[in-house]
């Protein structure tokens, strides 16, 4: 006697499921590195506005020596008192600090007011004016990027002769950054 049931064989389900878990793994492996594409597009971004920050301190003061001011907090007038523009001086080390911060958050790491960020500095972020007694008439700023060449670290490094692109900063009296 012939029976007509109807539905899918325990196989045939097991193949379904199988195929859909493939694609589920394809699918977030592609959106991992999405993610870090956007967070290497943030941290580009938070580099072109500290090389704007750059400019602007140097147009203000001569030099480069406010730019890599690590910390901010709320007495920073009284940081600055000495200053003829207090105010302008805090709010040029609260943008510096806000893109640093924003920066860090991009590895997971927090910065708080009043913190340095030791383990973001150098790790993932660098900033260095020259040497002060030749007047810090240069910058150079470096962050890691997520994104990898050839399985080495990619670093982003803007220096103040207006270079910006994959590199890292050459430390001394003069700072700028080495391209590879």
């Amino acid at each position: 006697m012939p029976t007509n049931k109807k539905g899918f064989t325990l196989i045939e389900l097991l193949v379904v499921i199988a195929i859909i878990g493939i694609l589920a793994g394809v699918v977030l492996v592609s959106l991992s590195g999405a993610r870090n594409s956007a967070k290497d597009a943030r941290i580009i971004s938070d580099m072109e506005q500290l090389r704007n920050v750059a400019e602007l301190i140097f147009i203000e003061k001569g030099n480069y020596l406010g730019l890599c001011y690590y910390t901010y907090s709320s007495n920073c007038a009284d940081r600055f008192a000495n200053h003829s523009d207090p105010d302008r001086w805090c709010s040029r080390s609260l943008e510096v600090f806000n893109l640093k911060k924003d920066i860090c958050a991009q590895w997971g790491i927090k910065i708080n007011e009043g913190e340095t960020c030791s383990n973001c500095d150098h790790n993932f972020f660098f900033c260095d004016t020259g040497d002060p007694r030749a007047g810090s008439f240069t910058y150079c700023i470096q962050s890691k990027l997520h994104s990898k060449t050839n399985n080495k670290e990619d670093w982003l490094c803007i220096d103040s002769n207006g270079f910006s692109g994959k590199g890292k900063c050459e430390i001394g009296d003069y700072d700028y950054c080495s391209h590879f």
